[in-house]
């Protein structure tokens, strides 16, 4: 195995830049409840100016409407993982347990690019859920 060359890839306190990065955040409804609103999941930030490269969410507790219920996963705009949608609507991407992956319909124009500090956040709307428990892995680039 060769040396690392100090300097290579990073920046300031030793951040690599350039290099594919990896957030993760939870949700559990026994902990964040399922009110109708913005959770803010509990985990990493992804820093201003990173490039959402890509993300899944891994379900191990399969999320239980009480009505028509909708849920979007967000990190700066609305849907922006995740659009909005019918949590047993097909296909089912949160009403089912295991790994589904998110972000990949974006169009090369519409690579999401943050302007701060995000968080990644579940929105529930239109009905409350009653059961539920996931993880979010957002892929991202820094490029300063």
């Amino acid at each position: 195995m060769g040396n690392i060359q100090p300097g290579t890839y990073k920046i300031g306190s030793g951040n690599f830049v350039g290099r594919v990065k990896y957030a993760r955040a939870d949700y559990d409804f026994a902990v964040d409840g399922g009110a109708i609103g913005t959770i803010t999941m509990r985990g990493d930030t992804i820093p201003n100016g990173a490039i959402l490269l890509d993300s899944f969410v891994s379900v191990t507790t399969g999320f239980t409407p009480t009505t028509t219920t909708t849920v979007a996963l967000t990190v700066q705009s609305a849907g922006d993982l995740r659009a909005a949608a019918l949590t047993n609507a097909s296909p089912a991407v949160i009403s089912t347990t295991g790994a589904k992956r998110l972000l990949v319909d974006q169009a090369d124009a519409d690579l999401v690019q943050l302007t701060a500090d995000r968080a990644i956040s579940l929105v529930i709307a239109a009905g409350a859920v009653t059961a539920g428990k996931c993880s979010v892995v957002v892929a991202y680039v820094e490029l300063a």
